[in-house]
């Protein structure tokens, strides 16, 4: 596989994903775990997710012109780029994972 040198926006908002990826996953277990943040994000948008979407949004694209003015095409090619969002993304997921797993109950659901 050729790795490519990756352009500057391409860059900026790559890393931008990376990082709010892992910001979703932040954002979910705070706000499920500390009730005022819940209200909070409640009463801002009319519904928690609402924010929540809001949020993640606005900081991707705000990370992303940030990121994009500092000249990360010249230190990332096009697999290291995939590779952080890609371990970002594994990370959520395990993070979201092992918050929600403890509280699953299959075995209740399953009627026999």
């Amino acid at each position: 596989m050729n790795n490519t040198q990756t352009g500057k926006y391409a860059a900026g908002f790559g890393i931008s994903l990376a990082v709010t990826t892992l910001l979703n996953a932040v954002i979910l277990v705070v706000k499920e775990l500390n009730g005022s943040v819940m209200g909070a994000m409640k009463s801002a948008l009319g519904h928690h997710w609402t924010t929540h979407g809001v949020l993640v949004i606005l900081v991707f694209v705000v990370l992303g012109f940030i990121f994009s003015g500092m000249k990360f095409e010249d230190k990332l090619d096009s697999g290291k780029l995939l590779r952080y969002i890609v371990w970002a993304v594994i990370i959520s997921v395990i993070i979201i994972a092992g918050f929600f797993l403890p509280n699953l109950k299959v075995a209740s659901a399953i009627k026999y």
